[in-house]
């Protein structure tokens, strides 16, 4: 049997309803609670007395524990992991809050991206926390469809590749020769015969064969699209992903101290450090607390994390980054339904784009 199930059994429904309260208060406050004000906020009466007993049996199994300053209770790690797990519902989010995200992602949007950048900018302001948006990734490796060379005229040309999950990157290039279309023609059909249905690992093995010296024929400013090729594959193998509101991490918990705030900028900006923060779960909306960080630095922080499938498209993440004492169903509830309405808006994207 799992930890977890032992953990469950371990409460009564009475035990269950003082953890919560006291969570949810401590949530609102910031203040450890005492047996006293506890009863007069429960729906059942109990007596203090009652509810000191039960409060010192959740005490002993560690799900609250006592502050040095204060004779009141607080919600250890071990209190806040199994109130998520089995009393925190999310909260149904208001028509208000709905129709700003529907308006905030009802631009005209050209790439994937840009839709997936606002999202994190409209996840920060509705929360004011720390929020991670990641485009949608397959769970297959992503080969591409379709390649474009484009002349841009002035001795510049552009490269365009479409990949299977629409995923569109470009990057333009210098070229000492003129070229007429015709040169351009053949050379995108030999470029889409030899790279058509290859992942960007693949590719880059392509340009070590023969090739290059067949494209020279019709491209002789052949080491500038190379160039060209390997810029866009670098960004392709990249996690696209984006964060806005990182300064609220420092401002909600206080002082911190300059190490700390550096070692926190450093995970920004390292596309392991950011995976290995994110749980890895079936569920499509997840939580990692404090103590399950690998790091100390987090120990006061949650993170909620929820997925959206787009079936042949990938699977996408969203991710909030706040203080562990947060209202939790009003945040699973903001990253339940947006969600929703970020699946819904980036599938009508791809239907757009397919017509």
């Amino acid at each position: 049997m799992s930890a977890k199930k032992e953990v469950m059994k371990m409460l009564t429904e009475r035990q269950s309803m003082i953890l919560k309260y006291i969570i949810d208060d401590y949530s609102k406050t910031g203040v450890p609670i005492g047996s006293k004000a506890l009863a007069e906020q429960l729906p059942i009466h109990v007596s203090s007395a009652t509810i000191r007993n039960e409060m010192a049996v959740l005490s002993h199994q560690n799900f609250i524990e006592k502050l040095h300053t204060s004779s009141g209770r607080v919600p250890s790690n071990q209190g806040y992991r199994y109130y998520i797990d089995n009393l925190a519902k999310p909260a149904k989010l208001d028509t208000k809050r709905l129709e700003y995200i529907s308006e905030m992602l009802d631009g005209s949007f050209q790439q994937i991206d840009e839709i997936v950048r606002q999202s994190a900018d409209i996840l920060s302001h509705l929360t004011d926390y720390t929020a991670l948006t990641f485009s949608p990734e397959l769970t297959t490796e992503n080969t591409i469809k379709h390649l474009q060379l484009v002349n841009l005229g002035l001795n510049r040309m552009m490269v365009v590749i479409v990949m299977g999950n629409e995923q569109v990157e470009s990057q333009s290039f210098l070229v000492t020769n003129q070229y007429i279309d015709s040169q351009l023609s053949l050379a995108t059909n030999l470029l889409n015969q030899q790279l058509v249905g290859k992942t960007a690992r693949e590719v880059k093995q392509v340009f070590q064969s023969k090739i290059l010296t067949e494209l020279h024929t019709y491209l002789p400013d052949t080491n500038q699209f190379v160039r060209a090729i390997q810029a866009i594959l670098s960004k392709i193998d990249d996690d696209h992903y984006f964060i806005s509101g990182q300064m609220n991490m420092f401002e909600q918990n206080g002082k911190q101290d300059f190490s700390k705030i550096k070692s926190l900028y450093s995970m920004f900006n390292n596309d392991n450090g950011i995976d290995a923060l994110l749980e890895k779960s079936s569920k499509p909306i997840s939580v990692k607390i404090g103590a399950e960080f690998d790091n100390d630095w987090l120990k006061d922080y949650s993170i909620i994390t929820g997925s959206y499938d787009l079936g042949n498209h990938g699977i996408g993440r969203i991710a909030l980054i706040g203080p562990m004492r947060m209202s939790y169903p009003n945040m699973l509830g903001v990253v339940d339904a947006f969600r929703h309405e970020l699946k819904n808006r980036i599938s009508g994207y791809y239907r757009s784009y397919d017509q």
